[in-house]
């Protein structure tokens, strides 16, 4: 354990130590009251405590590591995206997040963005179509499935921005920002 990491490393494992001992104390102290508040046997005040303690180690984790639940929530709750395409759509589209911007509907669990043809948009902010975790499809009018792929994002009209390329990669440029204001 050596290197820069290695003082935080161990800064943590004590700290998670710490927290072991205080909800072990914890647990005992409430399996105890319990036991004489509700005049149940040691072995129930025991499996109670215990209980608690899982329960609160859960929720302790939870806060401590706000980031990683933030992000396995976001995970698990991502839902697919599926743009609705004009036949023989083909290149970038730039999908802009504005809170005034058109409310994206959801039909069947997933999030659906029909599109005019235009190689801008802007949707909803907060939609859902911002998750790094939601997956993409496409389908043109007729019902053909189109590939997506995702390209750029960043801030352009003062809106933040997420790029995708649709259809045949032939003549696909990375890192493109968009030209036109979105309608």
């Amino acid at each position: 354990m050596n290197g820069p990491d290695s003082g935080m490393a161990f800064g943590v494992m004590l700290g998670m130590l710490f927290l072991v001992v205080v909800g072990g104390a914890v647990g005992l102290g409430a399996a105890l009251l319990i036991k004489k508040l509700f005049n149940l046997t040691m072995a129930a005040s025991v499996g109670i405590g215990l209980v608690l303690v899982l329960v609160g180690g859960v929720g302790l984790f939870a806060v401590v590591f706000d980031d990683l639940t933030a992000s396995w929530w976001a995970a698990r709750t991502a839902k697919p995206v599926h743009f609705i395409v004009p036949k023989g759509f083909n290149g970038p589209l730039y999908v802009f997040f504005d809170a005034n911007g058109p409310v994206v509907n959801e039909v069947k669990g997933r999030l659906e963005v029909p599109l005019s043809g235009a190689r801008s948009q802007r949707v909803k902010a907060g939609a859902g179509l911002e998750s790094h975790y939601a997956d993409f499809e496409a389908r043109d009018t007729e019902g053909n499935k189109v590939p997506v792929y995702l390209d750029s994002g960043g801030v352009q009209y003062g809106l933040e921005y997420r790029g995708f390329w649709l259809g045949d990669q032939t003549g696909r440029t990375f890192g493109e920002a968009p030209t036109e204001m979105p309608k």
